[in-house]
């Protein structure tokens, strides 16, 4: 069964499929569109299974009556499978959600949503006949709306009440009349955006603390690592559990990239390794090997433009007084 694009809306049904051909196709499609998972259905005798699939700009609206049954992601942590990586918003219609997710146990009932990464472990148990919405969002388009997602998982919310409310309407409004829809379906995920930041409570002293916490520890993973010539942005915004584009984001509202901050550790350690007697028989070439430059000429370069003299003279003693 291939994937939909992006703008198209297909569906597929049970109905009229011997037994096994149908659980064959519902538990392929869940495994190369929502995440690796594996899908044990409880009674298979009366299995009963269909899904709609929408396209919402960037976002895929999937509406799924399921039988009972248990998806649990089998997939390595950090792997999305043959499915995109995002972040899952699964909104429970009909039928309770027995859910274990970040070592956490809990049921998303009915009115409530939960948002999960379908690059994460997670296992979901349903034990009578279902349905439910699940909004795949591409983490780097979440993130305009939700600085941190990942702090919002395995958190469920109901749709029913408070700032909740306008968004579950606009999920069952979605279900009932996209196609008339007044808005292009673009601005109509900018909607589910806002909407979404507004029910999950984010604001932004929390989101203004924790975005400093994570620049802190982007900083330290600098540090600790500096003198690897292929630390990457990518590499560190793996290492924090965020996405690159997240990384220069924090950087850029601390008033600084990552670059800029790479070679002035960089450049720290090397002014301290010139200085010192012990690596005095160190070529200048090898300081800068040493400390992550792989071009001896470019780390001189970098090298007077931060401390206004060259790495020799810098080892000579003539380094300015302050």
């Amino acid at each position: 069964m291939e994937q939909p694009r992006p703008t198209e809306d297909t569906s597929w049904s049970s109905a009229g499929l011997a037994r096994r051909d149908a659980m064959n196709q519902w538990s392929e499609w869940a495994a190369s569109t929502i995440a690796p998972i594996e899908v044990t259905v409880f009674d298979t005798d009366a299995f009963a299974a269909r899904w709609a699939s929408h396209g919402i700009g960037q976002l895929r609206l999937l509406h799924l009556h399921a039988p009972a049954q248990r998806v649990t992601h089998t997939g390595a942590e950090g792997s999305s499978g043959r499915a995109t990586p995002s972040i899952q918003l699964v909104y429970a219609r009909h039928g309770a959600m027995k859910t274990l997710m970040g070592g956490r146990r809990f049921t998303v009932e009915p009115g409530q949503f939960v948002l999960l990464d379908n690059t994460k472990f997670y296992q979901m148990e349903m034990e009578t006949p279902h349905e439910c919405i699940d909004l795949m969002m591409p983490q780097a388009w979440l993130e305009k709306h939700l600085p941190d997602p990942g702090e919002l998982l395995a958190r469920p919310i109901c749709t029913r009440a408070g700032w909740g409310a306008p968004l579950g309407a606009l999920l069952e409004t979605i279900l009932d009349d996209l196609v008339n829809a007044p808005l292009p379906r673009p601005l109509i995920a900018e909607q589910i955006g806002g909407l979404l930041g507004l029910a999950t409570g984010f604001h932004e002293a929390a989101g203004t603390r924790h975005r400093g916490q994570l620049a802190r520890q982007i900083l330290r993973r600098i540090e600790s690592a500096y003198a690897d010539p292929d630390l990457s942005p990518e590499r560190v915004a793996d290492d924090c559990g965020i996405s690159k584009r997240y990384l220069q984001t924090l950087l850029a509202g601390s008033g600084t990239s990552f670059v800029q901050e790479m070679n002035a550790i960089r450049l720290d350690r090397a002014s301290d390794m010139l200085a010192d007697p012990r690596a005095r028989t160190l070529a200048i070439a090898d300081v800068a090997y040493r400390c992550g430059f792989l071009d001896p000429g470019y780390f001189t370069r970098l090298f007077r433009k931060r401390f206004g003299i060259t790495p020799r003279a810098w080892r000579a003693g003539h380094a300015p007084q302050s």
